[in-house]
């Protein structure tokens, strides 16, 4: 899920994302959508790119046949 947020930071070495240094196993592992205030988010939350929501749309159709909850958008 955090690749499809704006404030996910793919060259940074020392920020995974604005909202932290280290994302919590549970955003990364997909049982927090992060839509809602975590701790220690600093008021960050998930915020789709644009531009990949054909993908991120795709993605919760596969997770509806593995029986997984979709991802939901802010």
């Amino acid at each position: 899920m955090c690749v499809f947020c704006q404030h996910f930071l793919e060259n940074d070495p020392d920020r995974e994302c604005q909202a932290f240094e280290e994302i919590p196993n549970i955003i990364m592992d997909g049982k927090c959508d992060h839509t809602e205030p975590y701790p220690g988010d600093g008021g960050y939350r998930f915020q789709l790119i644009p531009e990949e929501l054909e993908t991120f749309l795709e993605l919760n159709e596969v997770r509806r046949e593995f029986k997984f909850p979709a991802f939901r958008l802010p």
